[in-house]
């Protein structure tokens, strides 16, 4: 079947056109020509050329990062004198990280990953970054591609990537996806590694972790980094008390509801999920025995089911932090409430953990007493002062950083040795890394005048090493603990929405053979 765009009813005016909110720095104009979406497979072909336009705007950012971390690299970036060691050393990196993420308005492990990517791309496989510019692959393969690559030596990355390009298509000229090129690049990698796999493993053994991915709807995704063989043998032994669970008369929940509930059990019961009670009896295979049985196999004895509590809230021991309104608590509102270093929670589950928690910590005003300005008598705040910042600022004041308030460090905004002063007004949370540039005076933060003439009671500005200025602030909480009171503000003038294709000069918009805009 032919498609015709002339029976769709198709916008009289042309699609938005792209034109840069910084001409200086970026010329030309970009947009889809309308008339090519009248004609048979036009809006395809438009498609597969926006596509090749993302090829190239990825490899031209991968070069402008790298182009960044080579400037910063130069600048004098000793820092402070009097200061130790910190970031390991690496201030160039950790100050280029920074300022990716406030220029791309990312987070900061998005941005390490943008510096990492960049770097391996322009330095270790110029051909890739090649076929990138020229629209001949994606960013998703040649991700993949430098993914692979990662762990290899200088003397083998350069001429696996060129190998790996090869198997960009099928010997039939279809391009393979992502994954098929994955699946296939994994095997040549192992081929012209110099290394054997045992003493890599050894390697990769040392970044095995956990950790935590908050997800919609009160949810979250744990994860864990272990040796393949302790996470196969792991992950058998939870699915076998879920199956074995899951024939228990009257059991409901389903098999990947009781392995949820079994992993938590046994994460959150302490010795009670270890024994008999709680974990399979026989013919389970232990954490790191990669040789026992399957779970669909028969067993020779049935084993006992085993009872996973589907409420766990009261296995809970760690210190947990709710933001919790007095009218939820009390039970008067189901409005919701606010998990530290999480985000939303309903008011049910935040009721259920102030009841399981055997100790409340309030957080009181000065009025209370709570010392909040001890001027220069004492240049550690106590924990009293420490545990009202915390909870004040929520989170690193640095934008677009998510470090949990348990996590930062208070800092003094003028540093002591400057004259400042151990008072509220004069603490903010940073994470160990903005700390750092800020000990050593590699980025800034301070108060913008304030409204008083002269005074210094403005609102907190971070200023980075390459002098772009950064509000700080601490984290909202005002759509939980607060009704809202003022309108957001505009969205900013400086940042007009683009021209339309109609509103473009007659000259740009000629059916002329002009040459792409970049």
């Amino acid at each position: 079947m032919n498609i015709s765009a002339q029976a769709i009813d198709l916008p009289m005016s042309a699609p938005i056109a792209f034109t840069s909110r910084d001409p200086a720095a970026l010329h030309g104009a970009l947009w889809v020509d309308p008339a090519i979406l009248v004609t048979p497979g036009g809006a395809a072909r438009a498609l597969r050329a926006i596509t090749d336009f993302e090829a190239y705007a990825a490899g031209a950012k991968a070069f402008l990062v790298n182009l960044i971390g080579q400037q910063i690299a130069e600048e004098p970036i000793q820092g402070r004198d009097g200061q130790p060691t910190r970031l390991g050393g690496e201030l160039a990196h950790a100050a280029t990280v920074s300022e990716i993420a406030l220029l791309t308005n990312t987070s900061e492990a998005a941005a390490a990953r943008t510096v990492s990517f960049s770097n391996g791309l322009v330095d270790r496989h110029p051909a890739a970054h090649e076929a990138l510019l020229s629209g001949d692959t994606t960013e998703a393969h040649v991700k993949v591609i430098l993914d692979q690559a990662s762990t290899l030596p200088d003397e083998a990355a350069e001429a696996f990537g060129v190998e790996a390009l090869s198997r960009l298509y099928t010997r039939k000229g279809h391009p393979r996806t992502p994954g098929e090129l994955r699946t296939v690049i994994k095997a040549l990698r192992e081929r012209m590694h110099p290394e054997s796999i045992t003493p890599r493993k050894a390697r990769a053994l040392a970044d095995r972790d956990v950790w935590l991915q908050p997800e919609d709807d009160g949810m979250c995704t744990l994860t864990a980094l272990l040796p393949a063989e302790v996470g196969h043998a792991a992950y058998r032994r939870i699915d076998a008390i879920a199956q074995t669970a899951h024939r228990a008369d009257g059991e409901y929940r389903t098999k990947p509801q009781l392995r949820a509930d079994a992993l938590a059990q046994a994460l959150l019961g302490g010795e009670a999920a270890l024994n008999g009670e709680a974990l399979l009896t026989g013919g389970s295979a232990a954490v790191g025995d990669s040789k026992g049985p399957e779970p669909s196999e028969p067993k020779a004895a049935e084993p006992v089911p085993v009872p996973i509590p589907e409420n766990l809230t009261d296995l809970i021991r760690a210190e947990i932090v709710v933001h919790l309104p007095a009218a939820v608590l009390v039970g008067s509102s189901d409005d919701v409430a606010e998990l530290e270093g999480y985000g939303v929670i309903d008011a049910h589950t935040a009721r259920e953990l102030a009841a399981a928690e055997p100790t409340w910590q309030r957080i009181w005003d000065d009025e209370d007493s709570v010392p909040v300005k001890l001027g220069r008598t004492a240049y550690r705040p106590p924990e009293p002062l420490r545990r009202f910042i915390r909870y004040r600022d929520g989170v690193c004041l640095v934008p677009g950083c998510t470090c949990a308030a348990r996590r930062a460090e208070v800092d003094h905004t003028i540093e002591w040795q400057d004259g400042g002063t151990t008072d509220a007004d004069n603490l903010a949370l940073l994470c160990p890394k903005h700390h750092a540039l800020k000990s050593l005076a590699l980025c800034t933060l301070h108060r913008a005048a304030g409204p008083d003439a002269g005074s210094l009671n403005g609102e907190l500005v971070w200023t980075t090493l390459l002098g772009f200025e950064h509000p700080a602030e601490p984290l909202a909480r005002d759509h939980i603990l607060a009704p809202r009171t003022v309108d957001p503000p505009p969205f900013p003038s400086s940042r007009d929405p683009a021209p339309r294709a109609s509103d473009l000069p007659a000259a740009f918009t000629q059916q002329a053979n002009w040459p792409p805009p970049f």
